[in-house]
């Protein structure tokens, strides 16, 4: 018959192995609490940014500081309005704006624009980190991915989306001497 001696026995053995296991996850949790923080973007990116279906293209250069801290410059192709041709407006701008980084690798990126037009906008974009390599215990984006949460200031309201690969840490290039001297 069922005896409460018996029952204590598994029920121990249930308990004893939920703690260890809760443990384990604990420790592997204090090693690497989260993988990513805004140190997961540092460095320079390049940035293709598409408009709507296609309308327009804009490539960018960021500089993601590692300490939540963004600039950058960017060229834009839009189309010139009211061209029954195909004809091309270009015009550049910079950029500057702070950014946070959640554990799962998405985070949101507040900026503020200003175009060689006079277009001078802010905007929030969602982000999600789509390639990181480890570094330090931590990720290091290689790519990632944006969406604006507002419509495009300089193309009609369309909507804006981001592809950003980062791009190799490059020393810079010693002057050669001048031998001819």
């Amino acid at each position: 018959m069922f005896n409460k001696k018996n029952a204590l026995v598994p029920a121990a053995l249930v308990l004893f192995c939920f703690l260890g296991v809760a443990a384990g996850n604990a420790e592997e949790n204090e090693q690497n609490p989260c993988p990513y923080t805004v140190a997961s973007l540092q460095g320079h990116y390049a940035v293709v940014t598409s408009y709507g279906d296609n309308l327009a293209l804009a490539l960018a250069q960021r500089y993601y500081d590692g300490k939540g801290n963004m600039t950058g410059t960017f060229l834009q192709n839009n189309p010139a309005p009211g061209s029954t041709t195909g004809a091309r407006t270009i015009f550049t701008g910079t950029q500057m704006g702070t950014y946070t980084v959640n554990c799962d690798g998405s985070g949101v990126l507040k900026r503020s624009v200003k175009t060689s037009t006079g277009v001078v906008a802010t905007f929030l974009d969602d982000f999600i980190i789509t390639g990181a390599i480890k570094s330090h215990e931590r990720f290091l984006a290689t790519n990632l991915a944006d969406a604006s949460e507002d419509p495009s200031a300089t193309l009609a309201g369309a909507f804006v989306t981001r592809t950003c690969t980062r791009l190799p840490d490059v020393k810079p290039v010693e002057p050669a001497e001048d031998h001819d001297r």
